[in-house]
């Protein structure tokens, strides 16, 4: 058995950490009105983040096709891959869980396909990756890895900050809950993944200074030790995000800390000004 470990690109993991980690990485398409880039590969991020500020067009992820899965299969089958554990981003937010597991249930593939929905994205699922990958090194087999998968995923927590325009143009929040938000009162609303990888609100008409207070009190709620915490934010709220940082800092000196920008595939579905922070339990 020759394990593989195929994520897609929400997942932040650049190039030459997936080469050390022998890590496979499925590039969203990204719309951006009539053009599709492919994330990571035809424009850095920063460029297409350019691209998108001087256009009056939205940015859009399309469906990864099942052509294009059957393809990459192909080729780690062609490398002697006999299994391949797909960690993708959370299914309540894009199609691709749908396309993997039509290519899983295909009577003919090139090779055994196990699905591991992460139910978050970004540094929260990159940190599954990392920790899948450096299961296979050890040897373990593919039941032993989607067993301690499961058990890191159950102690994964995301909640996205946002003012819940973009995400009522997709309709990828799941809950009824109604959502009163004004942007010229700086309202925001806070989501957070579920169980079964669906965004559902939490709570709504929040301030950004009270967001930190709530967002905080779910991370204490459950009364666990938190081992690592990670904000991902745009440019636009990256000041807010930098600001929460020495706050955690403070307020949870012993955990692990980490910030970096949003992806482009990730602010196509939340949107700008967005803060994602993610959290992982002992």
């Amino acid at each position: 058995m020759k394990i593989a470990i195929l994520t897609d690109s929400s997942a932040v993991i650049d190039a030459d950490a997936a080469a050390n980690l022998d890590v496979k990485i499925l590039a969203l398409p990204l719309l951006l009105g009539q053009k599709v880039y492919y994330e990571g590969q035809d424009l850095r991020d920063g460029e297409l983040f350019d691209l998108v500020n001087d256009s009056k067009e939205t940015l859009n992820i399309a469906s990864v096709s099942r052509e294009t899965l059957a393809q990459q299969m192909q080729i780690l089958a062609d490398d002697g891959y006999t299994d391949v554990i797909c960690i993708y981003l959370a299914n309540g937010i894009n199609a691709l869980d749908e396309n993997l597991r039509a290519y899983a249930k295909a009577e003919v593939r090139a090779l055994n396909v196990h699905l591991f929905d992460s139910h978050t994205t970004g540094l929260a699922q990159a940190k599954l990756v990392r920790h899948a990958a450096k299961l296979v090194k050890a040897g373990e087999n593919v039941t032993q890895i989607l067993a301690e998968l499961s058990v890191m995923r159950d102690k994964t927590q995301t909640i996205v900050i946002d003012d819940i325009r973009n995400l009522r143009k997709t309709g990828y929040v799941s809950n009824g809950t109604p959502v009163v938000g004004n942007a010229l009162l700086h309202l925001k609303t806070l989501l957070e993944f579920t169980d079964d990888g669906k965004l559902a609100v939490l709570d709504t008409s929040v301030r950004m200074k009270k967001a930190y207070h709530k967002v905080l009190e779910q991370i204490n709620s459950s009364g666990q030790v938190v081992t690592d915490l990670m904000l991902m934010c745009d440019e636009a709220s990256a000041e807010t995000a930098n600001k929460w940082l020495q706050e955690f800092q403070a307020d949870l000196p012993e955990t692990r800390l980490e910030i970096t920008r949003l992806k482009p595939s990730i602010r196509a579905h939340v949107g700008e000004k967005s803060l994602l922070v993610s959290w992982i339990y002992a």
